[in-house]
């Protein structure tokens, strides 16, 4: 057996697989919840066939009052997407919700709709979200502790989340330019460090309104200002 033309072979193998461009599929809907990315993971995810697929998803679920989930049922749906996307060989990256402005929220749902303060929702969510990682043994991206530890949300006009200041809408929830970019610096380097891009070259986003990329140009696409086009240039520029 020639050892040496095995060897060229599998190095020659390498090579093209690393210079394969990335494919990054946006497949974010706004207002989704868990309840409707569990009514479309088929048609949206599954069969696409990505190797990695990020998923976001318990904003909706936490801060919308029209599709407010106890958090027993947000555990089980959330978990139950998490299972039907690993039972079909994807590997899984799951990012934590963002923290929100409640004094925008109140100004567009009644205050009185929430047992708790929304974003003491979010945190359940985001322990809920890292339990279900670990014992899933699937990987996991607290993007709610890096947003917390720049002081988000606040309403000057470099906040990274959309205020009055920076775009004239008094929203609090979705990224501005500079937030989303920043989603996609830290899950780029995440997948880096845990060594997920090597064979992962189709990578798909589900989730609601933050992964399509809301009041951003090129939103719900793999273009523009929105998370997955930023780190889809991310990607293919190495």
């Amino acid at each position: 057996m020639n050892y040496r033309y095995l060897l060229l072979c599998c190095l020659m193998a390498c090579m093209a697989c690393a210079s394969r461009p990335y494919t990054v599929i946006n497949k974010g809907i706004g207002g989704n919840s868990t309840s409707d990315l569990l009514l479309r993971a088929e048609k949206d995810v599954i069969t696409l066939k990505p190797d990695l697929v990020v998923m976001m998803a318990g904003t909706n679920d936490m801060v919308n009052s029209q599709k407010l989930l106890p958090f027993t049922q947000y555990d089980i749906q959330y978990r139950k997407l998490v299972q039907r996307l690993r039972q079909h060989g994807a590997t899984v990256v799951l990012m934590t919700s963002l923290p929100v402005d409640t004094g925008y929220l109140f100004q567009r749902h009644q205050r009185t709709l929430y047992d708790i303060d929304p974003n003491q929702r979010i945190d359940s969510a985001v322990a809920i979200v890292k339990a279900i990682a670990a014992a899933e043994k699937v990987y996991c991206l607290d993007l709610h502790d890096i947003f917390l530890r720049r002081g988000e949300p606040q309403r000057s006009a470099a906040s990274l989340i959309i205020n009055a200041a920076n775009m004239g809408r008094e929203d609090g929830i979705h990224p501005t330019a500079a937030g989303y970019r920043l989603m996609a610096e830290q899950l780029y380097a995440y997948l880096k460090q845990h060594r997920l891009l090597r064979k992962h070259h189709r990578i798909l986003c589900f989730g609601d309104s933050i992964t399509y990329g809301a009041f951003m140009e090129g939103a719900g696409t793999d273009t523009g200002y929105c998370y997955p086009a930023v780190l889809k240039r991310l990607l293919n520029k190495d």
